[in-house]
């Protein structure tokens, strides 16, 4: 009898180390994107910390630990601690699900507890993300590099709808994923939570992953040509579903082209809107209009409630720039792109050029 309570002894005791030694999976970004992130490793088992620059915006969270999920991942997900402080949550595998526009400011907080052996996975970079926050973390004295990964893409197409509730619609499949040194990449996989692997599939450089960004080509111009339904408060309207008409998606198709030729200027050939649609979503169309219509997931996604969008403020200077200041470069024509940027700098009185993402070439070809 003394020999079977000794082996279970042990046997408990085991089950607490391996739990003690467990990965904690640090979600950096308290918005939409990190609440489904966060929600989802924690009812598939895994230990998860979440931190937001702004407290008012988790503050629920910080008190009750618990994130209510609903729609394909449902439940309530318990997280091990949330707070606005960076030092209590931080670990050593770190997602970041903030906009890409505040790199700068997420930099600063995480430059002092990175090292070689951290792991930093940008969802999704943007265009040139991990370079940008590769060269952040130079500029704020980080002297070993960790191990950066850029995700084309968000997992997760989701709205949160309260301080602590969010909503996925969809799981996408096949999101490209790249390492900045693309000799970390199996260590990045290796150990990413077992529920989150299977969404992901590896590519070679983060040139895919930055140009095959398909977010600038789906979210700014439809904003910009709905800017009256948006700012009239007695509308409401579906984003992909009456937003994108017929005559909206024959330019989107344009501004797709464009980024599809700087692309292969550069040497990469990428898929366009429309096949990652098919790809992601399992939907088919003849044109990009059939297939965002044919997708069930964008049923439900509300246009944003007022012009103070990510999609501009974010898929204009950290998408849309980049891939026309490599055109000119290249001598690549980007009229359309263009144009959809000159109307969100007339539109918003803002110099996108100005803040956003502009690196010469050469810069580009040493990271790819």
């Amino acid at each position: 009898q003394g020999y079977y309570v000794q082996r279970m002894f042990y046997a408990v005791k085991g089950v607490k180390m391996e739990e003690e030694n467990k990965q904690t999976y640090f979600v950096c970004g308290g918005g939409l994107q990190g609440l489904a992130m966060a929600a989802h490793l924690a009812l598939n088992g895994e230990k998860v910390t979440l931190w937001n620059r702004t407290p008012e915006h988790i503050d629920e969270i910080m008190r009750t630990g618990r994130i209510y999920c609903s729609g394909v991942v449902n439940g309530i997900a318990r997280i091990e601690k949330a707070s606005a402080n960076i030092e209590e949550v931080v670990t050593n595998y770190i997602l970041v699900t903030v906009p890409s526009t505040a790199y700068h400011d997420v930099v600063r907080e995480l430059a002092p507890y990175v090292n070689r052996n951290t792991v930093i996975i940008l969802n999704p970079g943007r265009t040139f993300g991990a370079i940008e926050f590769s060269e952040e973390l130079k500029k704020n004295g980080v002297k070993e590099m960790p191990q950066i990964a850029e995700t084309q893409t968000i997992v997760y197409t989701c709205r949160r709808s309260d301080k602590n509730c969010v909503t996925v619609f969809a799981m996408k499949k096949d999101v490209e994923i790249a390492a900045l040194d693309r000799m970390y990449l199996n260590n990045i996989l290796k150990k990413m939570p077992v529920c989150l692997q299977k969404y992901f599939v590896a590519q070679k450089s983060v040139a895919y992953t930055s140009f095959a960004n398909v977010g600038m080509i789906l979210h700014c111009a439809p904003v910009l040509m709905n800017i009256g339904w948006i700012e009239n408060e007695k509308v409401d309207f579906k984003y992909y579903y009456d937003g994108i008409s017929k005559s909206v998606a024959k330019y989107i198709e344009k501004m797709d082209a464009e980024r599809i030729n700087v692309a292969k200027e550069l040497g990469y050939k990428i898929e366009s809107v429309s096949e990652w649609l098919s790809r992601t979503y399992n939907v088919e169309g003849t044109d990009l209009y059939e297939c965002i219509k044919n997708n069930i997931a964008y049923r439900e996604i509300d246009a944003p409630p007022s012009l103070d969008s990510r999609y501009i403020y974010e898929d204009v200077p950290n998408g849309l720039v980049p891939i026309e200041y490599i055109g000119k470069q290249l001598n690549v024509e980007t009229k359309y792109i263009t144009n959809i940027i000159d109307l969100a700098n007339g539109v918003y009185d803002a110099d996108f050029r100005k803040t956003g993402r502009q690196f010469p070439v050469q810069t580009i070809k040493q990271y790819f």
